[in-house]
This record gives C-alpha cells, structure tokens and sequence, in this order.
C-alpha cells in the first residue's frame, strides 16, 4: 500500500525528472501558464494548467477509461458540479464517434445567433467596402451532415438540435454577400456515394469531402477553374481519429485516399517563416487555369486538414489560421487582409452556432477596418 501510494503521488514527478512531458490527449492545445494579472482568474486557469502538463496523464487517462469501459460497459463520466458538464464525446452506434464541443456551443453560445451573422456581415462588408472581393462558408459539423450514427439519447440533445435548426434557417434568410454553402454539396455527395462524407472516428470531413471543399471553392471564384482537375482515388490507409485520442483510447479506421490532379501546375514557392499562423505558397502552370488575384485564405482545422485539395488552385494563396490574432493580435490578421486582393474565411458550424470565433471579435474588426481604410 505504500509503495502504491508513494507511485501515485510522486509517480508524475519522477517521470517528469526523466523526461517524460505532457502530451496534447484532447483535440486541442495545452493551455499556456497564467499571468497572475489575471486576478481571481488565476486559481481555476493555475489548477487546468497544472493537470494538463501532469506527467503520465495520458496514461491515467486511458486506464481510467478500460476500468470503466470493462466494469460498467461505458466510458467514464466526469460530471462532479451543480452545471451540466457536456460530454466531450459523443459515442454514437457502431462505432461512430462524434465531438461534444457541437453540445457546448450549442447549448452554452456566447453570441446569440443573429450577433453572429451581424459581424459577419460587417467583416465582410469591411472586406468588399475596401476593393477586394469576399468569399466566406461554412463547414458543417458532423452531427450535422451525418446524425444518422448518434445515440438515441445524450445530454444536450434538445438544445443542439433547436440551435441547429435555428442557425441553418437564419443563414438562410440572411442572404449575406459572399456566401459559398457547403453543407448541400456534401449531404448530395453522401447520397449518391452511399458513404459519409466524414471519417467516423475523427471531427472532420474525409479526404473525398476535402476534395470537395476544393472544388466548390474554385467554382465559387471562376467556373473556368474546373479545367484539366480531377480527382482520383489512390488507395486506402488505416488512420487514427482525433476524437478517439480525447476517450484516452485511440480509435483506427481503414480510410480511402484521394489526390488532386491539375494538368500542367507545379508549385514554385513555399514560404514557411511564419508557420503555424501562416505561410505562402505560389504555383505556376502550363495547361489548368490557376486564380490569380492574390488571395488570403482564412480557416480553422476543416481548412487546414483540406490543403492538399485547396492550394493548387491558386497562382498566389496565403493561408492563415482563423485564430491567429489570439496568437498574433489582431493587427497582423488586419495586415495580412491589407496585401490581398481576395479573402476566403471558413469557419466551423459550431462556432458560428456557439459565437466563438476570433475573427469577428470587435478588436479584430477594428483592426481590419482600420487597415483597410
């Protein structure tokens, strides 16, 4: 009993001495130290710090998970408070696993859904005001597109399904200039494939729908794109979904490959230096059209994931994270929108829905309005 309790409590110290750090098990970052500027803020953000950098976690957690898995037939629960604490996964039917933060958003949004759209109307607005053309979409959640695989019942059910409902019918209505919908090419995808259009242990679209994304964009800019495209199946591949890593037990799947073929485009450049926030990328073509106005493409993970299919579209494409000016401030998104000449932003469903985004924060418009007056 001893020696167990002296490894529980000194266990993590010990392997922190032999170099063993924290590992990113959630789908996210792990969160930065906190400044004790942030007053009373410091206590519950210093005690989230501390258990995410906790040496062997990942570890506790995948035991903690076969434990409960093997006992009790379900994974661990981790509500201990008054408030409802949503699940960050959502273990669906054969297999198929969906992510909480499409509950969290929903059922705890911190705009209300016409706010949203307001600011997104005025960010583009801002953008087409200024000279330069404006292009923004959606990528819908996986609850969303594909629902058919969740739970009969889980908490927050009702509260997802009526945000959804109301966001989708107020995007509609609200004919905002610029709009590209992804959601009808990938429900039309899925009914003539017969197959998701996203992989079944991970948040995103697959490889296919990625593709996709390409396609739609590059017809959203210029028909003419479509030219000497196509895209071809080149094999399968076993890949572990990022929302089995968030259950502390990774799930693989044998998912299909895909390429984008564009006869004739080679890429010339590639500018790395600002990495992960951003980075530039230029090609050069002798057959398939490319776009060539400078463009700034403006997204989260869908769009990061979906590059490969995205890219070689364009003569001249900076891509840069629809969070950056958390990283960055929100002058260095203003000045990155400035050097452009067309802007595409993405952002996810449940953002929209929740009112989480970066980029229509009021700082960040600010910055923008300013540089592009």
């Amino acid at each position: 009993m001893l020696l167990a309790a002296g490894l529980f409590f000194f266990g993590p110290a010990l392997a922190f001495a032999v170099g063993d750090r924290a590992v990113e098990i959630e789908n996210r970052k792990l969160p930065d130290l906190p400044a004790l500027s942030d007053g009373w803020e410091f206590i519950p953000k210093a005690e989230a710090w501390a258990v995410a950098h906790l040496p062997l976690r990942q570890y506790a957690v995948r035991g903690n998970v076969s434990i409960s898995e093997g006992i009790f037939g379900q994974s661990p629960s981790y509500n201990t408070g008054k408030k409802p604490t949503y699940p960050r996964v959502i273990e669906g039917r054969d297999g198929w696993l969906y992510f909480g933060d499409d509950v969290i958003e929903a059922c705890r949004p911190r705009w209300s859904i016409t706010e949203t759209l307001n600011r997104t109307r005025r960010l583009a607005e801002i953008v087409r005001k200024s000279g330069r053309r404006f292009v923004f979409t959606v990528a819908p959640d996986k609850t969303t597109v594909y629902p058919g695989r969740l739970p009969a019942r889980f908490l927050g059910q009702a509260c997802l399904r009526k945000r959804k409902q109301e966001f989708w019918a107020a995007l509609k209505a609200a004919r905002l200039p610029g709009y590209m919908d992804l959601r009808g090419p990938l429900e039309r995808l899925q009914q003539e494939s017969g197959a998701s259009a996203y992989w079944r242990t991970d948040s995103h679209w697959n490889e296919r729908s990625g593709g996709l994304y390409g396609t739609e964009l590059a017809r959203a800019l210029d028909p003419g794109l479509s030219q000497g495209t196509r895209l071809v199946k080149t094999g399968q591949m076993v890949r572990e979904g990022d929302i089995g890593t968030m259950l502390g037990t990774p799930r693989k799947e044998t998912i299909d490959q895909w390429t984008l073929v564009r006869d004739g485009v080679k890429r010339v450049r590639q500018d790395d230096g600002q990495m992960p926030l951003s980075f530039v990328t230029a090609n050069m073509s002798t057959r398939a059209p490319l776009f060539k106005p400078r463009t700034l493409l403006i997204g989260d993970s869908f769009t990061r994931n979906s590059l490969s299919w995205v890219t070689p579209y364009f003569a001249n494409l900076t891509y840069m994270r629809s969070d950056a000016s958390a990283k960055a401030g929100p002058d260095y998104v203003a000045e990155k929108i400035a050097r452009s000449e067309t802007v595409v932003f993405e952002m996810v469903e449940r953002y929209f829905v929740g009112g989480h985004g970066e980029m229509l924060d009021d700082a960040t418009l600010a910055a923008i309005d300013r540089a592009l007056r």
